[in-house]
Protein backbone atom coordinates (compact mmCIF):
# COMPACT_ATOMS: atom_id res chain seq x y z
CA UNK A 1 0.00 0.00 0.00
CA UNK A 2 2.77 2.41 0.97
CA UNK A 3 4.70 1.66 -2.24
CA UNK A 4 1.62 2.19 -4.40
CA UNK A 5 0.80 5.44 -2.62
CA UNK A 6 4.39 6.62 -3.16
CA UNK A 7 4.22 5.81 -6.87
CA UNK A 8 0.98 7.76 -7.25
CA UNK A 9 2.52 10.69 -5.37
CA UNK A 10 5.66 10.70 -7.54
CA UNK A 11 3.72 10.69 -10.82
CA UNK A 12 2.23 14.20 -10.47
CA UNK A 13 5.63 15.57 -9.45
CA UNK A 14 7.23 14.04 -12.56
CA UNK A 15 4.50 15.44 -14.79
CA UNK A 16 4.82 18.86 -13.13
CA UNK A 17 8.59 18.86 -13.63
CA UNK A 18 8.18 17.91 -17.31
CA UNK A 19 5.63 20.69 -17.82
CA UNK A 20 7.90 23.23 -16.13
CA UNK A 21 10.83 22.18 -18.34
CA UNK A 22 8.69 22.55 -21.46
CA UNK A 23 7.47 26.00 -20.41
CA UNK A 24 11.07 27.04 -19.65
CA UNK A 25 12.26 25.85 -23.07
CA UNK A 26 9.43 27.63 -24.89
CA UNK A 27 10.19 30.81 -22.95
CA UNK A 28 13.90 30.59 -23.78
CA UNK A 29 13.13 30.07 -27.47
CA UNK A 30 10.76 33.04 -27.59
CA UNK A 31 13.33 35.28 -25.90
CA UNK A 32 15.99 33.97 -28.29
CA UNK A 33 13.78 34.69 -31.30
CA UNK A 34 12.91 38.17 -30.04
CA UNK A 35 16.51 39.13 -29.23
CA UNK A 36 17.68 37.89 -32.65
CA UNK A 37 14.99 39.92 -34.41
CA UNK A 38 15.73 43.04 -32.35
CA UNK A 39 19.46 42.67 -33.04
CA UNK A 40 18.89 42.64 -36.80
CA UNK A 41 16.21 45.35 -36.77
CA UNK A 42 18.17 47.79 -34.58
CA UNK A 43 21.22 47.20 -36.78
CA UNK A 44 19.10 48.10 -39.80
CA UNK A 45 17.81 51.20 -38.02
CA UNK A 46 21.37 52.36 -37.40
CA UNK A 47 22.96 51.48 -40.73
CA UNK A 48 20.31 52.42 -43.31
CA UNK A 49 18.81 55.66 -44.54
CA UNK A 50 15.29 56.50 -43.37
CA UNK A 51 12.46 57.47 -45.68
CA UNK A 52 10.89 60.82 -44.74
CA UNK A 53 7.26 61.86 -45.21
CA UNK A 54 8.39 64.05 -48.12
CA UNK A 55 9.64 60.99 -49.97
CA UNK A 56 13.30 61.87 -49.47
CA UNK A 57 15.73 59.80 -47.43
CA UNK A 58 17.54 61.07 -44.35
CA UNK A 59 21.16 60.06 -43.69
CA UNK A 60 21.76 56.89 -41.71
CA UNK A 61 22.18 57.36 -37.97
CA UNK A 62 25.38 55.29 -37.90
CA UNK A 63 26.47 54.24 -41.42
CA UNK A 64 29.50 52.23 -40.29
CA UNK A 65 28.84 48.46 -40.49
CA UNK A 66 32.34 47.38 -39.45
CA UNK A 67 32.36 49.69 -36.43
CA UNK A 68 28.87 48.52 -35.44
CA UNK A 69 30.12 44.92 -35.47
CA UNK A 70 33.09 45.97 -33.34
CA UNK A 71 30.77 47.68 -30.84
CA UNK A 72 28.64 44.53 -30.64
CA UNK A 73 31.69 42.48 -29.66
CA UNK A 74 32.70 45.14 -27.11
CA UNK A 75 29.27 44.92 -25.48
CA UNK A 76 29.43 41.12 -25.39
CA UNK A 77 32.85 41.29 -23.76
CA UNK A 78 31.75 43.88 -21.19
CA UNK A 79 28.55 42.05 -20.24
CA UNK A 80 30.42 38.74 -19.89
CA UNK A 81 32.98 40.38 -17.61
CA UNK A 82 30.29 42.00 -15.47
CA UNK A 83 28.42 38.70 -15.37
CA UNK A 84 31.29 37.09 -13.45
CA UNK A 85 31.67 39.85 -10.83
CA UNK A 86 30.37 38.36 -7.60
CA UNK A 87 30.75 41.63 -5.70
CA UNK A 88 28.24 43.20 -8.12
CA UNK A 89 25.76 40.37 -8.68
CA UNK A 90 26.21 38.24 -5.57
CA UNK A 91 24.75 34.78 -6.14
CA UNK A 92 23.26 35.77 -9.50
CA UNK A 93 26.51 35.67 -11.48
CA UNK A 94 26.35 34.16 -14.97
CA UNK A 95 29.58 32.23 -14.33
CA UNK A 96 31.71 31.51 -11.29
CA UNK A 97 34.87 32.99 -12.77
CA UNK A 98 36.89 33.63 -15.90
CA UNK A 99 39.23 30.68 -16.29
CA UNK A 100 42.82 30.90 -17.46
CA UNK A 101 43.05 29.64 -21.03
CA UNK A 102 45.58 27.10 -22.23
CA UNK A 103 47.62 27.78 -25.41
CA UNK A 104 45.51 25.18 -27.23
CA UNK A 105 42.28 26.89 -26.24
CA UNK A 106 43.70 30.28 -27.20
CA UNK A 107 44.61 28.95 -30.65
CA UNK A 108 41.10 27.59 -31.15
CA UNK A 109 39.46 30.80 -30.00
CA UNK A 110 41.67 32.85 -32.30
CA UNK A 111 41.06 30.66 -35.34
CA UNK A 112 37.29 30.50 -34.92
CA UNK A 113 37.17 34.24 -34.15
CA UNK A 114 38.55 34.96 -37.63
CA UNK A 115 35.47 33.31 -39.16
CA UNK A 116 33.24 34.99 -36.58
CA UNK A 117 34.58 38.48 -37.34
CA UNK A 118 34.35 38.19 -41.12
CA UNK A 119 30.91 36.58 -41.00
CA UNK A 120 29.40 39.21 -38.71
CA UNK A 121 31.02 42.10 -40.58
CA UNK A 122 29.60 40.85 -43.88
CA UNK A 123 26.21 40.37 -42.24
CA UNK A 124 26.22 43.99 -41.01
CA UNK A 125 27.25 45.18 -44.47
CA UNK A 126 24.38 43.21 -46.03
CA UNK A 127 21.84 44.60 -43.55
CA UNK A 128 22.99 48.13 -44.39
CA UNK A 129 22.18 47.61 -48.10
CA UNK A 130 19.16 45.29 -48.42
CA UNK A 131 16.10 44.47 -46.25
CA UNK A 132 16.60 42.35 -43.12
CA UNK A 133 14.08 39.77 -44.36
CA UNK A 134 16.08 39.29 -47.55
CA UNK A 135 19.36 38.91 -45.67
CA UNK A 136 17.95 36.14 -43.48
CA UNK A 137 16.28 34.46 -46.46
CA UNK A 138 19.64 34.35 -48.24
CA UNK A 139 21.24 32.94 -45.07
CA UNK A 140 18.80 30.04 -45.35
CA UNK A 141 21.09 28.73 -48.11
CA UNK A 142 23.51 27.41 -45.47
CA UNK A 143 22.34 23.77 -45.97
CA UNK A 144 23.24 24.06 -49.66
CA UNK A 145 26.77 25.24 -48.85
CA UNK A 146 27.07 22.56 -46.16
CA UNK A 147 26.07 19.68 -48.42
CA UNK A 148 28.24 20.84 -51.34
CA UNK A 149 31.25 21.43 -49.08
CA UNK A 150 31.10 18.03 -47.39
CA UNK A 151 30.41 16.23 -50.66
CA UNK A 152 33.30 17.91 -52.49
CA UNK A 153 35.91 18.26 -49.73
CA UNK A 154 35.27 15.13 -47.66
CA UNK A 155 33.48 12.88 -50.18
CA UNK A 156 30.43 12.54 -47.95
CA UNK A 157 27.49 10.88 -49.70
CA UNK A 158 23.93 12.04 -49.08
CA UNK A 159 20.57 10.50 -49.77
CA UNK A 160 18.42 11.53 -52.73
CA UNK A 161 15.96 13.00 -50.25
CA UNK A 162 18.59 15.46 -49.04
CA UNK A 163 19.39 16.68 -52.54
CA UNK A 164 15.68 17.00 -53.36
CA UNK A 165 15.16 19.17 -50.27
CA UNK A 166 17.67 21.67 -51.67
CA UNK A 167 15.55 22.32 -54.78
CA UNK A 168 12.70 24.27 -53.09
CA UNK A 169 15.33 25.97 -50.95
CA UNK A 170 17.24 27.33 -53.95
CA UNK A 171 14.10 28.20 -55.92
CA UNK A 172 12.64 29.94 -52.88
CA UNK A 173 15.69 32.15 -52.33
CA UNK A 174 15.73 33.10 -56.02
CA UNK A 175 12.06 34.11 -55.91
CA UNK A 176 12.46 35.95 -52.59
CA UNK A 177 15.30 37.98 -54.11
CA UNK A 178 13.34 38.77 -57.28
CA UNK A 179 12.94 42.41 -56.23
CA UNK A 180 16.69 43.03 -56.26
CA UNK A 181 17.87 45.42 -58.94
CA UNK A 182 21.27 45.87 -60.55
CA UNK A 183 22.05 48.84 -58.31
CA UNK A 184 25.29 48.87 -56.36
CA UNK A 185 23.49 48.66 -53.00
CA UNK A 186 21.50 45.57 -53.97
CA UNK A 187 24.47 43.79 -55.52
CA UNK A 188 26.75 44.52 -52.56
CA UNK A 189 24.05 43.53 -50.08
CA UNK A 190 23.30 40.26 -51.87
CA UNK A 191 27.00 39.37 -52.18
CA UNK A 192 27.66 40.24 -48.53
CA UNK A 193 24.74 38.12 -47.29
CA UNK A 194 25.87 35.22 -49.46
CA UNK A 195 29.46 35.63 -48.26
CA UNK A 196 28.36 35.73 -44.61
CA UNK A 197 26.41 32.50 -45.08
CA UNK A 198 29.42 30.77 -46.62
CA UNK A 199 31.77 32.01 -43.88
CA UNK A 200 29.58 30.65 -41.08
CA UNK A 201 29.30 27.30 -42.87
CA UNK A 202 33.09 27.25 -43.23
CA UNK A 203 33.41 28.04 -39.51
CA UNK A 204 31.22 25.08 -38.61
CA UNK A 205 33.12 22.73 -40.92
CA UNK A 206 36.48 23.98 -39.67
CA UNK A 207 35.53 23.47 -36.02
CA UNK A 208 34.25 19.96 -36.78
CA UNK A 209 36.88 18.63 -39.10
CA UNK A 210 40.12 20.49 -38.43
CA UNK A 211 40.12 21.69 -34.82
CA UNK A 212 41.02 18.55 -32.93
CA UNK A 213 42.76 18.36 -29.54
CA UNK A 214 46.38 17.28 -29.76
CA UNK A 215 46.88 16.50 -26.08
CA UNK A 216 48.49 13.24 -25.11
CA UNK A 217 47.61 10.80 -22.36
CA UNK A 218 50.14 12.34 -19.98
CA UNK A 219 48.76 15.83 -20.41
CA UNK A 220 46.00 16.84 -18.04
CA UNK A 221 42.77 17.78 -19.78
CA UNK A 222 42.24 21.55 -19.80
CA UNK A 223 39.31 23.02 -17.95
CA UNK A 224 36.26 23.16 -20.20
CA UNK A 225 35.06 26.65 -21.02
CA UNK A 226 31.47 27.47 -20.10
CA UNK A 227 29.27 29.69 -22.25
CA UNK A 228 30.31 32.95 -20.56
CA UNK A 229 34.02 32.16 -20.87
CA UNK A 230 33.54 31.21 -24.52
CA UNK A 231 31.71 34.46 -25.27
CA UNK A 232 34.22 36.52 -23.25
CA UNK A 233 37.38 35.21 -24.88
CA UNK A 234 35.92 35.00 -28.38
CA UNK A 235 34.77 38.62 -28.12
CA UNK A 236 38.24 39.69 -26.92
CA UNK A 237 39.85 38.05 -29.96
CA UNK A 238 37.16 39.49 -32.22
CA UNK A 239 37.75 43.03 -30.93
CA UNK A 240 41.50 42.69 -31.52
CA UNK A 241 40.90 41.39 -35.05
CA UNK A 242 38.31 44.04 -35.87
CA UNK A 243 40.24 47.12 -34.74
CA UNK A 244 42.46 47.24 -37.87
CA UNK A 245 39.40 46.65 -40.07
CA UNK A 246 37.55 49.49 -38.36
CA UNK A 247 40.51 51.87 -38.68
CA UNK A 248 40.94 51.06 -42.36
CA UNK A 249 37.31 50.90 -43.46
CA UNK A 250 35.28 53.28 -41.26
CA UNK A 251 37.58 55.79 -39.53
CA UNK A 252 38.47 57.71 -42.73
CA UNK A 253 34.76 58.17 -43.47
CA UNK A 254 34.13 59.32 -39.90
CA UNK A 255 36.76 62.03 -40.35
CA UNK A 256 35.07 63.54 -43.40
CA UNK A 257 33.36 66.91 -42.98
CA UNK A 258 29.99 65.63 -44.20
CA UNK A 259 29.97 62.61 -41.86
CA UNK A 260 26.73 62.39 -39.81
CA UNK A 261 26.92 63.44 -36.18
CA UNK A 262 26.29 60.75 -33.60
CA UNK A 263 23.24 61.97 -31.69
CA UNK A 264 21.30 60.73 -28.70
CA UNK A 265 19.04 58.42 -30.73
CA UNK A 266 22.05 56.75 -32.34
CA UNK A 267 23.72 56.24 -28.94
CA UNK A 268 20.52 54.74 -27.54
CA UNK A 269 20.19 52.33 -30.47
CA UNK A 270 23.87 51.37 -30.17
CA UNK A 271 23.35 50.52 -26.50
CA UNK A 272 20.15 48.58 -27.23
CA UNK A 273 21.77 46.76 -30.14
CA UNK A 274 24.74 45.69 -28.02
CA UNK A 275 22.43 44.43 -25.27
CA UNK A 276 20.17 42.34 -27.49
CA UNK A 277 23.19 41.03 -29.41
CA UNK A 278 24.66 39.72 -26.14
CA UNK A 279 21.27 38.28 -25.14
CA UNK A 280 20.97 36.55 -28.52
CA UNK A 281 24.31 34.77 -28.06
CA UNK A 282 23.65 33.85 -24.43
CA UNK A 283 20.16 32.51 -25.15
CA UNK A 284 21.46 30.44 -28.08
CA UNK A 285 23.80 28.67 -25.65
CA UNK A 286 20.96 28.22 -23.15
CA UNK A 287 18.67 26.64 -25.75
CA UNK A 288 21.46 24.37 -27.01
CA UNK A 289 22.13 23.23 -23.42
CA UNK A 290 18.48 22.17 -22.98
CA UNK A 291 17.96 20.27 -26.25
CA UNK A 292 19.74 17.95 -28.65
CA UNK A 293 21.49 19.33 -31.76
CA UNK A 294 18.61 17.98 -33.87
CA UNK A 295 16.02 19.87 -31.84
CA UNK A 296 18.24 22.95 -31.88
CA UNK A 297 18.31 22.91 -35.68
CA UNK A 298 14.50 22.83 -35.74
CA UNK A 299 14.31 25.68 -33.21
CA UNK A 300 16.79 27.60 -35.35
CA UNK A 301 14.49 27.11 -38.36
CA UNK A 302 11.57 28.66 -36.49
CA UNK A 303 13.84 31.48 -35.35
CA UNK A 304 14.59 32.34 -38.96
CA UNK A 305 10.86 32.33 -39.75
CA UNK A 306 10.19 34.63 -36.80
CA UNK A 307 12.99 37.06 -37.70
CA UNK A 308 11.92 37.32 -41.35
CA UNK A 309 8.22 37.85 -40.62
CA UNK A 310 8.85 40.35 -37.82
CA UNK A 311 11.25 42.33 -40.03
CA UNK A 312 8.59 42.57 -42.75
CA UNK A 313 6.06 43.90 -40.23
CA UNK A 314 8.59 46.11 -38.39
CA UNK A 315 9.70 48.04 -41.46
CA UNK A 316 6.37 47.89 -43.30
CA UNK A 317 8.11 46.17 -46.19
CA UNK A 318 6.07 45.66 -49.36
CA UNK A 319 6.30 41.99 -50.32
CA UNK A 320 4.99 40.74 -53.66
CA UNK A 321 3.19 37.43 -54.20
CA UNK A 322 6.30 36.10 -55.91
CA UNK A 323 8.41 36.95 -52.86
CA UNK A 324 5.88 35.39 -50.48
CA UNK A 325 6.01 32.24 -52.61
CA UNK A 326 9.80 32.32 -52.42
CA UNK A 327 9.78 32.73 -48.63
CA UNK A 328 7.35 29.81 -48.29
CA UNK A 329 9.48 27.57 -50.54
CA UNK A 330 12.57 28.54 -48.54
CA UNK A 331 10.91 27.47 -45.29
CA UNK A 332 9.68 24.27 -46.95
CA UNK A 333 13.19 23.45 -48.17
CA UNK A 334 14.66 24.05 -44.70
CA UNK A 335 12.00 21.82 -43.15
CA UNK A 336 12.62 19.00 -45.63
CA UNK A 337 16.37 19.29 -45.12
CA UNK A 338 15.96 19.08 -41.33
CA UNK A 339 13.73 16.03 -41.74
CA UNK A 340 16.28 14.26 -43.93
CA UNK A 341 19.02 15.18 -41.46
CA UNK A 342 17.02 13.77 -38.56
CA UNK A 343 16.36 10.53 -40.46
CA UNK A 344 20.06 10.18 -41.24
CA UNK A 345 20.89 10.70 -37.57
CA UNK A 346 18.38 8.00 -36.60
CA UNK A 347 19.88 5.57 -39.12
CA UNK A 348 23.38 6.28 -37.88
CA UNK A 349 22.38 5.50 -34.30
CA UNK A 350 20.76 2.20 -35.36
CA UNK A 351 22.78 -0.94 -34.43
CA UNK A 352 25.10 -2.09 -37.20
CA UNK A 353 24.52 0.95 -39.38
CA UNK A 354 27.81 2.59 -40.37
CA UNK A 355 26.92 4.99 -43.18
CA UNK A 356 27.98 8.60 -43.05
CA UNK A 357 25.42 10.82 -41.43
CA UNK A 358 24.51 14.34 -42.25
CA UNK A 359 26.71 16.89 -40.52
CA UNK A 360 25.28 17.99 -37.23
CA UNK A 361 26.38 20.55 -34.68
CA UNK A 362 30.08 20.28 -33.89
CA UNK A 363 29.39 18.63 -30.55
CA UNK A 364 28.58 15.48 -32.61
CA UNK A 365 31.67 15.04 -34.81
CA UNK A 366 31.50 13.28 -38.14
CA UNK A 367 33.28 10.01 -38.63
CA UNK A 368 35.52 9.36 -41.64
CA UNK A 369 33.66 8.17 -44.71
CA UNK A 370 35.55 4.86 -44.71
CA UNK A 371 34.17 1.50 -43.73
CA UNK A 372 35.48 0.11 -40.44
CA UNK A 373 37.89 -2.82 -40.61
CA UNK A 374 36.56 -5.87 -38.75
CA UNK A 375 38.86 -7.07 -35.97
CA UNK A 376 40.90 -10.23 -36.42
CA UNK A 377 40.05 -13.44 -34.62
CA UNK A 378 42.42 -12.65 -31.74
CA UNK A 379 41.70 -8.95 -31.56
CA UNK A 380 40.77 -7.70 -28.14
CA UNK A 381 39.06 -4.42 -27.41
CA UNK A 382 41.41 -1.77 -26.06
CA UNK A 383 40.52 0.83 -23.46
CA UNK A 384 39.28 4.00 -25.08
CA UNK A 385 41.94 6.69 -25.37
CA UNK A 386 39.79 9.71 -24.80
CA UNK A 387 42.56 12.21 -25.35
CA UNK A 388 42.85 11.12 -28.98
CA UNK A 389 39.32 9.94 -29.65
CA UNK A 390 37.65 13.24 -28.92
CA UNK A 391 37.30 15.07 -32.22
CA UNK A 392 35.36 18.05 -30.99
CA UNK A 393 37.14 21.31 -30.27
CA UNK A 394 37.38 22.62 -26.74
CA UNK A 395 35.94 25.86 -28.03
CA UNK A 396 32.73 26.08 -30.02
CA UNK A 397 29.93 28.50 -30.83
CA UNK A 398 26.30 27.64 -31.54
CA UNK A 399 25.52 27.31 -35.26
CA UNK A 400 24.28 30.46 -36.86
Amino acid sequence: MGGARGAHTAAPHTHLHSTASTVLLVGLCLLWYLSSALSSNTSKGLLSKHKLSTGERSPALFPYPVTLTLIQFVFVNAYCYLGTRRHLLGEYTLSRRLVRMTPQQLREVGQISVFNVVGHALSSLAISRVPVSMVHTIKALSPLFTVLSYAYLFHVSYSLRTYVSLIPLMVGVVLACSSLSSSADDLVGFAAALGSTFIFVAQNIYSKKLLKPTSSVSTAAPEKLDKINILFYSSVCSVVLMLPMCIYYDVPRMMQSDAPRIGGRALYLLWANGGVHFAQNLLAFQVLAHVSPVTYSIANLFKRVFVILLAIVWFGQHVTYVQWTGIFLTFLGLYLYNQSKNDAQTQRSAPGHETEALPMHHRSPLRPATKPTPPGPRARPRPANLSHAVATPLFSLPPQ
